[in-house]
């Protein structure tokens, strides 16, 4: 819809049980009653109140013409506020596990990540995501990506009609004019790593060059209109200076910081574990994390920890970054493998092959549920926000590599 010659994309997403998502501008987004999805889908149609008003009453047997004329009041204001957000930030809060599992019955995830590829194997799992009901995909770019691949999928999930964001490295985004080229397709927000305020920590794990490309993409993106978003690795060697890192990003007014600690049961032997975190440090490390957001007034928002992989440098399993995008996210692979998003690296179907429903349904997908809904809050650590999922320390709860 426009207002005052600026256009807000809606996407109204509605559940299995009647109740909905509607999400303006891939940056705010709200939960809807069975009656707010119809009040909300009509005046999105431009139907007129007093039509509403008689559909909504002879749907829902019980309410009268005040209550329905009263929340359809709410609603209107609702949609005005939504036609003009604050920012254009990707929709994190969607992943809100206690918002998004324990109040509704999903028919998909929110979100999909993928790793890039040539178009003819990434534009096919694309329009199966929409298919399904999956309107943000995320695309996980290389080192040195190819600009015409990455270019593409953001076009054609923009075609589609979907939420589109790309993660990559700020010395990529910064070559030649790639994030130019992105913006012009379309791309509705950036997730870039960053380790640390010192060089040689961030390069360390993301190459040479990168921390000094980062404020050259930040200043690009902004320049275009793209939105970015910062992810911070927690490992050891990044945990002891947090406070000037989120003081440095505030001055360059980052809003949105995700972190995801690479972590290792107790147990694993120290040669194994690397600069990895040991489990039982979690909690403080969150505590420390959170404590620094507040201060500075940066949102943050945590991913599912990474199990750590003995078999790899840790800089590699760094530079992979999380599994996906959260707990109402999916990982796909290109061959159309779906990996929920704890656990172990379990296909719970193909998304090529198998039905979404099926795959929806699987034990992979029951297991994870059954997990991230029972309770995680203890007497130890009662107000750390990382706990609202599952418990940090549990290396069951962590996301294992994949092989």
């Amino acid at each position: 819809q426009e207002t005052d010659g600026a256009y807000t994309r809606f996407h109204l997403r509605v559940e299995p049980d009647g109740t909905g998502t509607l999400v303006a501008n891939a940056s705010a987004a709200v939960r809807l009653t069975p009656s707010g999805v119809v009040m909300v889908k009509a005046l999105l149609e431009g139907r007129q109140t007093e039509e509403i008003l008689h559909d909504v009453l002879a749907l829902f047997r019980g309410v009268t013409p005040e209550r329905a004329r009263e929340d359809l009041g709410r609603v209107q204001t609702l949609l005005g506020r939504l036609l003009s957000p604050k920012d254009r930030y990707p929709i994190l809060n969607l992943q809100d596990v206690a918002l998004s599992l324990h109040q509704a019955r999903l028919m998909a995830p929110f979100s999909a990540d993928l790793p890039l590829a040539d178009p003819v194997r990434i534009l096919p799992l694309l329009a199966r995501l929409w298919d399904a009901g999956i309107f943000h995909a995320v695309f996980l770019a290389p080192d040195h990506p190819n600009p015409d691949h990455l270019v593409r999928a953001v076009e054609r999930a923009e075609d589609l009609g979907m939420i589109a964001g790309v993660r990559a490295r700020a010395s990529d985004l910064a070559a030649d004019r790639l994030l130019q080229e992105l913006a012009q397709a379309g791309v509705d927000h950036l997730t870039i790593p960053v380790a640390s305020l010192g060089r040689e920590i961030h390069d360390g794990f993301y190459g040479e060059g990168d921390h000094a490309a980062f404020e050259r993409a930040i200043a690009v993106a902004r320049a275009n209109e793209v939105c970015p978003m910062v992810e911070v690795p927690l490992v050891e060697s990044t945990v002891d200076a947090l406070d000037p890192l989120l003081e440095w990003l505030e001055g360059l007014a980052i809003a949105e910081v995700s972190f995801f600690a690479i972590a290792a049961p107790d147990e694993m032997p120290a040669a194994q574990r690397s600069d990895a975190l040991p489990a039982s440090m979690l909690p403080q490390v969150a505590a420390l994390v959170e404590g620094a957001a507040r201060d500075t007034r940066v949102r943050f928002f945590w991913q599912t920890p990474m199990r750590r992989d003995p078999l790899q440098p840790l800089a590699d399993q760094v530079r992979e970054g999380p599994r996906c995008s959260g707990d109402v996210a999916i990982r796909v692979e290109i061959d159309g493998s779906v990996i929920p998003p704890r656990g172990p690296y379990q296909p719970a179907g193909n998304l090529l092959r198998d039905p979404w429903p099926q795959i929806w349904e699987s034990q992979a997908f029951r297991l994870f549920r059954e997990r991230v809904e029972a309770p995680s809050h203890c007497p130890d650590c009662p107000g750390l926000a990382i706990c609202a999922a599952a418990c940090p320390r549990d290396p069951a709860d962590w996301a294992e590599p994949g092989r």
